[in-house]
């Protein structure tokens, strides 16, 4: 079973007790830690639904509501009705008190998305680990408006970074996308720009090396990847501040 195929049958059941499923969970760790979240995620809900109760009298009122229509019975269908619907509401109210406990999920596009993005950056990592000398602020905007259709505004912050290498890519098929790489604490950062449809939710990329975030991004994506335990957060501020669209 492959990553994505993996990670659509997870995402539909966390709690999948087939043969086939768990064997391919432990073909790597890093599928196992995703299970475990997901089933985390799973307990959480089921234990937010099963504390929301109907409040004290709820029956009685909806049955004496109900008897200007027609007499039922407390176990009429009806009246069965009448309870779940309270109680969905009740629980919808209790859900939109925690938002938390839900957050969009990437799709099975999303998910293909990701494994592209991996596949980019280990097939670059040689070419741009090479590039020791910075690129100048116009040779790098002129690859983005190029390649991506936008630029950094003049921002002394990005042009304080040590960027070495910016080239155009082709993540996606039928988009635009530049690929710049900066100098890390921990390696080679890249930070990608891809002008296609932006995905459904910001989501990490993540393998045994690499680790990052996927963001849609106005007219596109934001891809920023580094090594394992690169602090990327100032890194992502910054570009999403001095980037801006022109297409």
């Amino acid at each position: 079973m492959d990553d994505l195929e993996f990670k659509k049958r997870a995402y539909a059941n966390p709690n999948e007790q087939s043969a086939e499923f768990l064997a391919a969970a432990n073909a790597s760790e890093e599928r196992i830690q995703l299970l475990k979240q997901l089933q985390a995620l799973d307990k959480r809900v089921a234990a937010a639904a099963n504390s929301i109760t109907a409040p004290e009298g709820l029956a009685a009122k909806l049955k004496a509501v109900d008897s200007n229509v027609v007499s039922i019975k407390a176990n009429n269908t009806g009246f069965k009705r009448y309870i779940a619907i309270a109680a969905s509401f009740v629980l919808a109210i209790g859900l939109a008190l925690s938002p938390s406990l839900f957050s969009p999920r990437p799709s099975a596009a999303d998910l293909q998305f990701h494994d592209d993005v991996l596949v980019h950056v280990y097939k670059e990592v040689a070419r741009f680990d090479l590039s020791r000398e910075d690129v100048s602020f116009t040779q790098i905007n002129t690859v983005l408006e190029r390649e991506a259709g936008g630029h950094f505004r003049d921002n002394e912050r990005i042009k304080q970074l040590h960027i070495k290498f910016a080239n155009g890519c082709n993540i996606a098929s039928n988009s635009r996308g530049a690929h710049i790489v900066l100098d890390g604490s921990k390696g080679s950062i890249s930070v990608i720009v891809v002008h296609n449809s932006p995905v459904s939710t910001t989501f990490d990329v993540k393998d045994s090396r690499f680790a990052g975030k996927i963001i849609p991004f106005g007219e596109g994506n934001l891809i920023i990847v580094g090594e394992k335990d690169e602090p990327l957060e100032a890194y992502e501020t910054v570009i999403a501040e001095a980037f801006e669209w022109t297409i």
